[in-house]
Protein backbone atom coordinates (compact mmCIF):
# COMPACT_ATOMS: atom_id res chain seq x y z
CA UNK A 1 0.00 0.00 0.00
CA UNK A 2 1.26 3.29 -0.62
CA UNK A 3 2.10 5.60 1.70
CA UNK A 4 -0.12 8.63 1.10
CA UNK A 5 -3.35 5.88 1.04
CA UNK A 6 -2.18 4.37 4.65
CA UNK A 7 -2.43 8.30 6.21
CA UNK A 8 -6.16 8.83 4.13
CA UNK A 9 -7.06 5.37 5.74
CA UNK A 10 -5.99 6.18 9.05
CA UNK A 11 -7.54 9.64 8.69
CA UNK A 12 -10.75 7.79 7.63
CA UNK A 13 -10.85 5.58 10.78
CA UNK A 14 -9.87 8.71 13.18
CA UNK A 15 -13.10 10.85 11.58
CA UNK A 16 -15.14 7.58 11.94
CA UNK A 17 -13.89 6.68 15.56
CA UNK A 18 -14.61 10.26 16.91
CA UNK A 19 -18.23 10.27 14.93
CA UNK A 20 -19.01 7.26 17.15
CA UNK A 21 -17.89 8.62 19.69
CA UNK A 22 -20.41 11.88 19.40
CA UNK A 23 -22.85 9.68 18.39
CA UNK A 24 -22.41 7.93 21.79
CA UNK A 25 -22.22 10.97 24.05
CA UNK A 26 -25.17 12.05 22.45
CA UNK A 27 -26.87 8.89 23.04
CA UNK A 28 -25.99 8.92 26.59
CA UNK A 29 -27.05 12.61 27.30
CA UNK A 30 -30.58 12.00 25.63
CA UNK A 31 -30.83 8.81 28.72
CA UNK A 32 -29.23 10.69 31.05
CA UNK A 33 -32.23 13.69 30.05
CA UNK A 34 -34.48 10.84 29.80
CA UNK A 35 -34.20 9.44 33.26
CA UNK A 36 -33.89 13.11 34.93
CA UNK A 37 -37.40 14.40 33.36
CA UNK A 38 -39.28 12.28 36.40
CA UNK A 39 -39.00 15.65 38.24
CA UNK A 40 -39.46 14.91 42.30
CA UNK A 41 -41.27 17.90 43.15
CA UNK A 42 -42.13 19.50 46.70
CA UNK A 43 -45.38 19.16 48.65
CA UNK A 44 -46.76 20.84 51.72
CA UNK A 45 -48.60 17.97 53.42
CA UNK A 46 -50.81 19.27 56.48
CA UNK A 47 -52.61 17.27 59.03
CA UNK A 48 -56.49 17.83 59.35
CA UNK A 49 -58.20 17.38 62.43
CA UNK A 50 -62.05 17.96 62.25
CA UNK A 51 -61.84 19.72 59.16
CA UNK A 52 -59.05 21.87 60.30
CA UNK A 53 -55.14 22.06 59.26
CA UNK A 54 -52.80 21.40 62.17
CA UNK A 55 -49.11 20.70 61.58
CA UNK A 56 -47.43 20.74 58.18
CA UNK A 57 -44.21 19.11 57.14
CA UNK A 58 -42.73 19.59 53.32
CA UNK A 59 -41.76 16.51 51.37
CA UNK A 60 -40.52 15.56 48.01
CA UNK A 61 -41.41 12.83 46.14
CA UNK A 62 -42.43 11.72 42.27
CA UNK A 63 -46.07 12.06 42.94
CA UNK A 64 -48.68 13.17 45.19
CA UNK A 65 -49.64 9.76 46.34
CA UNK A 66 -45.85 9.52 47.30
CA UNK A 67 -46.03 12.49 49.20
CA UNK A 68 -49.03 11.73 51.22
CA UNK A 69 -47.56 8.38 52.20
CA UNK A 70 -44.15 9.89 53.19
CA UNK A 71 -46.33 12.38 55.35
CA UNK A 72 -48.50 9.88 57.03
CA UNK A 73 -45.46 7.39 57.50
CA UNK A 74 -43.61 10.16 59.22
CA UNK A 75 -46.66 11.60 61.31
CA UNK A 76 -47.73 8.40 62.67
CA UNK A 77 -43.97 7.64 63.53
CA UNK A 78 -43.76 10.46 65.88
CA UNK A 79 -47.06 10.19 67.51
CA UNK A 80 -49.12 12.99 65.78
CA UNK A 81 -53.17 12.57 65.91
CA UNK A 82 -55.21 13.26 62.44
CA UNK A 83 -58.08 12.50 60.61
CA UNK A 84 -56.49 13.12 57.25
CA UNK A 85 -53.48 14.28 55.59
CA UNK A 86 -53.48 16.58 52.44
CA UNK A 87 -50.06 17.00 50.18
CA UNK A 88 -50.41 19.71 47.27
Amino acid sequence: MPPYLAVETAGVQWRLAMKKLLVALVLAGCLLSATTSMARLKYECWTYINGHPGKMIKRVADSNSEATKMATDWFRDNEYKFDYIKCK
